[in-house]
C-alpha cells in the first residue's frame, strides 16, 4: 500500500508548532493508542519544524542501555560521558528539534540523558508515547513537572476516515462504496486509521474486499493474512486459559447473551475480559449481550481458531441456547446456526425454523445453509419446500425439490414455494395460477396471488383480490401485510392515491406491531410505499421511505434488505431527474442483488442504469447497460415493461434517433395494462422527447398526473407563467429535472417577447434546478445556459440583504470585486440596482 494522507490532524500540527513558538515550552508529548498516528503526526510536526534528529526506542534496544541515544555521541564514547556529549551534540546545533518515537520503550539511561536534554533547554522534543504503558519515571515527569504540554490524540472523525477511504480506494463518483461496506469499515476501524489501513489490505489480499460494477463491497468473512494471525494467535496464548476462553466464547457467539456467557465462562475470567477491554457489555431493554470490543479483533479471532476447538466452543453454545427456552425471535436463530456451525444437529426443527427467520431478515445465504443443513438431517416434504423457496428467493433452479402435487397437511406453503418457482422462476405464468388455485383459497396462497398479479401488470384484479383478502375474519397476519403491501402499490397504479394510502397504513400499522413475530413485514410496506410513488408521483415521500429504510437495513446488517431499497431509491431518483445520483445508487443495488435476484427485479435496475447513462451523455455506457438487461431473464414482470420502452426511448435520443415509436409502444402498454398513472407518465414523456399529444389520461386523484397534464398544455400554449407555476408543482413532488425543463422553456419564450430580465431569471431557476441533476441533457434544456455566473449569482442573492462590505466579508473577497460582480448581473438581468434586483427576486420567491 502507498503512504496515506496525514488526515484529521491539521489542529494537533498547529498545536505543536505553536508550542515551540511559546517562552517556557520545552516540547510537546504526543500520547495515544496504537495505531492513531502518533508517529505519522510527530515526524510532519518536526517536519515543518526542521533542525530535527530522531530517537527510536524499541523493545530490542531497551536491553541494551543508552542504547537509543548512543547515536547523538561519537562512537565509541562510555556510557558515563553519553550525557555529557548529547548535552554538546546539542549546544551545537543551537537548540534542535528532538524527535523521540515510542518513549515509552526507553531504556532508564536513555530515558535520562532525553530528559537531561530538556530540563537544560537544549533541545525542543517532540515525543510519542502509548497510553496505558508503563514508562521511565523521566519520561513522565516531562509533562506532570509541566516542561512539556501533553497532547491526546483522538479517534479520527467519521469524516476523516471517509476521506481515507475516497483515497485508498479512489473513490471518485465512478467507483464507490457499498452503505454496508462503510458502516462495516467505520465499525471495524472506530477512529484508528492504522486499523483501517489492515483491514482493507487484508480484504484485499484475501480477496473479500472486491470491485464489481464500480462498487467496492465485502462478499465474505475477513480472513486474517498469516502475519496477522499470527499476531493475534499470539496475543491470545499470552491471556490465561479462563479469559482466552471466555473471548473465543465471545467471538463466536456475539452478540451473546451474557447469561450464556456467565453459564459456560468462569465468572472472574469474564470479569478481567471486560476489564481488559477485550469484551464489552450492551444493554438492548432488559437483556443483557456481549460482544467483543473491538469488532475487527473478533473477525480475526474467529479467523485464527483452530477449526475443532472452534467447532467444540459452537456445540457448547447450541447445548446452552437448546437448554434454555427460546423466547426471543433471535434465539432460534442462534440455536440453529450454532448447531450447524458445530457440526452435530440434535434439533432439526430448530434448524429449518432458523431457515426461515433467516429469509424473514433477508439473510438467504445463511437460510439456504440452515435448511440444506436442516434437509439433510431430517429429510422430508417441509424441508423441501422451505429449501425450494428459499431457493427461489436466491434465484436458483428449485422445483425439483417440490412435490408435483400438493401434500395434505402443506397446500398452503407447498401453493407458496411452487406459484415463487413457476413465475419469477421460469415465467409460466398461468401454471403459477393453477397452482395457487390447488391451496383451496388458503389465505398466503391468495396473498401471494397479489403479488403475482402485481407483478404481471393486472394491478386493477391485485388491488381487489388484496380488499377480499384483508377483509377475512382472521386473516394471516403475513398475507394481510403482503396484501396490503401488493393491494396499495396496485391502487397506485389505477389512480386511487386516498385509497393506496389507507391501505398502506393498515398494513404498516400491523407491521410495527407485529415487527419480532414478522421482521421483514415493516420492509414489505416499505417497498410497497416505494412502487406507489413511483405510480403515483409523490417522489419526494417516497425517497424518503426508500433513504430511512436502506439506512436501518444497513444499520441492522442485512444486506438484501438494503440492496431492495437501494434499487427503488435508484429508480425514484431516476423518475425524480437527479441522474447525477442515481447511477451510483442503482449500481450498488445490482451489485447486492445480481446472485440473490428473488423478483427480477436487477433487470429494472440494468434498465434504470441505461437511461440514466443516456440522459446524462454516455450512449456507449448506456448500449452496454441496455445488453446487460436485455441478457437477464424476468421479462415477465410486465408491471416494469413500460418504464424499460422509455427508457430505450432516451436511449435512442442519445444516439441521435428517433424516440418517438419507444415511447408510443410504452404509451400503448401502459394503457393496454390499465395503468393510467404510468399511461400519464408515458404521455408527458412523448412531450419532452418532442411529440405531441392530445390529453393525458384521467389518472384518479394520483398527485403528479394534474401537474402533468398542466405541463402538457403549457407547452403546447404561449404563456410563461403556466410554464412556471407547472415547474413549481414539479418541485413541490420533488422532480427538479422536470421543473428546469419548463423554467427553461419559458426563458426561451420570454427572450423571445423581448422580455430579458424574467428571461434571465427564469434562465436562473431552470439552472439552479439542472445542477441537481447531474450532467442531464434533454431536449428541452437545448440552448439553454445560466445567464450569471457561480460567483455572480451568489452575489446578486446576497445583495438583497447585506451590503457589499458585508457581502464581501461572507464571502472573503474585496469591495471591488463584489461591485464589479454586481454590475456584471446588473447588466444581465437588465435591472438597474439593488432596489430593481430585490423586486425581480421576490416575483419569484427567492
Amino acid at each position: 500500500m502507498r503512504d496515506w494522507p496525514l488526515t484529521g490532524r491539521d489542529a494537533d500540527i498547529t498545536a505543536i508548532l505553536a508550542a515551540r513558538a511559546r517562552p517556557g515550552c520545552a516540547g510537546v508529548v504526543v500520547a495515544g493508542a496504537a495505531g492513531l498516528g502518533k508517529t505519522r503526526l510527530a515526524r510532519e510536526a518536526a517536519r515543518r519544524l526542521g533542525n530535527v534528529t530522531w530517537v527510536r526506542a524499541t523493545r530490542a534496544a531497551a536491553s541494551i542501555p543508552f542504547g537509543a541515544v548512543a547515536h547523538l555521541a561519537a562512537p565509541g564514547t562510555r556510557p558515563l560521558d553519553l550525557v555529557r556529549a548529547a548535552a554538546e551534540w546539542a549546544a551545537a546545533r543551537e537548540r534542535p528539534v528532538l524527535g523521540v518515537d515510542d518513549a515509552h520503550l526507553l531504556d532508564e539511561g536513555s530515558a535520562a540523558v532525553v530528559a537531561h536534554l530538556v530540563t537544560t533547554g537544549l533541545v525542543f522534543v517532540v515525543l510519542t508515547v502509548r497510553t496505558g504503558e508503563a514508562r521511565s519515571d523521566a519520561v513522565t515527569g516531562l509533562w506532570k513537572d509541566g516542561l512539556c504540554e501533553r497532547l491526546d490524540l483522538t479517534r479520527l472523525s467519521e469524516e476523516d476516515i471517509d476521506g481515507l477511504l475516497r483515497a485508498e480506494l479512489e473513490l471518485d463518483g465512478e467507483v464507490t462504496l457499498e452503505a454496508a461496506a462503510r458502516e462495516f469499515a467505520h465499525r471495524a476501524a472506530d477512529g484508528n486509521p492504522l486499523a483501517l489501513r489492515e483491514l482493507l489490505s487484508a480484504g484485499r489480499s484475501t480477496g473479500v474486499l472486491t470491485r464489481r460494477f464500480g462498487v467496492w463491497r465485502w462478499t465474505g468473512p475477513l480472513r486474517a493474512p498469516a502475519e496477522v494471525a499470527e499476531l493475534i494467535a499470539a496475543n491470545l496464548r499470552e491471556l490465561s486459559e479462563g479469559v482466552r476462553a471466555a473471548v473465543e466464547l465471545v467471538a463466536c457467539g456475539e452478540p451473546l447473551p451474557a447469561a450464556t456467557l456467565t453459564a459456560l465462562a468462569e465468572p472472574d475470567a469474564v470479569d478481567e475480559a471486560v476489564e481488559r477491554g477485550l469484551i464489552t457489555v450492551e444493554r438492548r431493554g432488559s437483556r443483557h449481550s456481549v460482544r467483543i470490543a473491538h469488532p475487527l479483533y473478533g473477525e480475526l479471532v474467529r479467523a485464527v481458531l483452530p477449526p475443532l476447538r472452534a467447532a467444540a466452543i459452537w456445540r457448547s453454545l447450541a447445548s446452552a441456547a437448546l437448554d434454555a427456552p427460546l423466547r426471543r425471535h433471535d434465539d432460534t436463530l442462534r440455536a440453529a446456526l450454532w448447531q450447524v456451525d458445530g457440526g452435530l444437529i440434535l434439533r432439526p426443527d430448530i434448524v429449518l425454523r432458523g431457515a426461515q427467520q433467516a429469509v424473514g431478515r433477508s439473510d438467504l445465504v445463511l437460510a439456504e445453509r440452515l435448511a440444506r443443513a436442516a434437509r439433510r438431517a431430517a429429510p422430508g416434504p417441509e424441508s423441501d419446500r422451505v429449501l425450494g423457496e428459499i431457493l427461489e428467493y436466491r434465484g436458483a433452479e428449485a422445483g425439483t425439490l417440490l412435490p408435483e402435487e400438493p401434500p395434505d397437511e402443506e397446500r398452503g406453503p407447498w401453493a407458496v414455494a411452487r406459484a415463487s418457482t413457476l413465475y419469477w422462476g421460469a415465467g409460466r405464468v398461468a401454471d403459477t395460477h393453477a397452482a395457487l388455485d390447488l391451496a383451496g383459497g388458503d389465505d398466503l396462497a391468495e396473498s401471494t396471488r397479489v403479488w403475482i398479479l402485481l407483478f404481471d401488470g393486472r394491478c386493477a384484479e391485485a388491488a381487489a383480490l388484496a380488499r377480499r383478502v384483508l377483509a377475512r375474519p382472521d386473516v394471516h397476519p403475513q398475507a394481510a401485510i403482503w396484501a396490503a403491501a401488493c393491494g396499495s402499490s396496485a391502487l397506485a397504479f389505477t389512480g386511487e392515491h386516498a385509497a393506496s394510502r389507507a391501505m398502506r397504513e393498515r398494513g404498516t400499522a400491523l407491521a410495527e406491531a407485529l415487527h419480532a413475530q414478522l421482521p421483514w413485514g415493516v420492509v414489505q410496506m416499505g417497498f410497497g410505499a416505494c412502487f406507489a410513488a413511483l405510480a403515483g408521483g409523490d417522489l419526494a415521500e417516497g425517497w424518503a421511505v426508500a433513504e430511512a429504510g436502506h439506512r436501518r437495513a444497513v444499520a441492522d446488517r442485512t444486506p438484501l434488505m438494503a440492496g431492495g431499497f437501494a434499487a427503488f431509491r435508484g429508480l425514484i431518483e431516476n423518475a425524480r431527474g437527479v441522474y447525477g445520483r442515481s447511477d451510483a445508487t442503482l449500481r450498488e443495488a445490482v451489485a447486492i442483488l445480481e446472485d440473490n435476484d428473488t423478483f427480477r427485479f436487477v433487470r429494472g435496475c440494468l434498465t434504470a442504469l441505461a437511461e440514466s447513462a443516456a440522459v446524462t451523455g454516455r450512449p456507449g455506457t448506456a448500449d452496454e447497460w441496455a445488453a446487460r438487461a436485455a441478457a437477464m431473464p424476468g421479462g415477465w414482470n410486465r408491471l416494469l415493461e413500460p418504464w424499460r420502452l422509455l427508457s430505450r426511448a432516451w436511449l435512442a435520443h442519445a444516439h441521435g434517433e428517433n424516440p418517438l415509436p419507444h415511447a408510443a409502444s410504452a404509451l400503448a402498454l401502459a394503457r393496454e395494462l390499465g395503468l393510467p398513472t404510468v399511461e400519464a407518465q408515458a404521455a408527458y414523456a412523448t412531450v419532452r422527447l418532442g411529440g405531441t399529444v392530445r390529453e393525458l389520461p384521467d389518472a384518479g386523484d394520483a398527485p403528479l398526473p394534474p401537474v402533468l397534464a398542466a405541463a402538457r398544455e403549457a407547452l403546447a400554449g404561449d404563456d410563461p407563467a403556466a410554464l412556471t407555476g407547472a415547474a413549481d408543482g414539479f418541485a413541490r413532488l420533488g422532480m427538479p429535472l422536470h421543473a428546469a425543463e419548463l423554467h427553461a422553456t419559458a426563458a426561451r419564450r420570454l427572450r423571445g417577447g423581448g422580455r430579458r430580465a424574467a428571461a434571465a431569471l427564469a434562465s436562473e431557476r431552470a439552472a439552479a434546478l439542472r445542477a441537481e441533476c447531474g450532467d442531464v441533457r434533454t431536449p428541452l434544456l437545448a440552448e439553454d445556459a445560466a445567464v450569471l455566473s457561480r460567483r455572480e449569482r451568489e452575489i446578486a442573492l446576497l445583495a438583497v440583504k447585506l451590503r457589499s462590505k458585508e457581502i464581501a466579508a461572507e464571502l472573503g473577497l474585496s469591495v471591488n470585486t463584489v461591485h464589479n460582480n454586481l454590475a456584471r448581473a446588473y447588466v444581465k438581468l437588465g435591472v438597474s440596482g439593488r432596489d430593481e434586483l430585490r423586486r425581480l427576486w421576490a416575483e419569484r420567491g427567492w
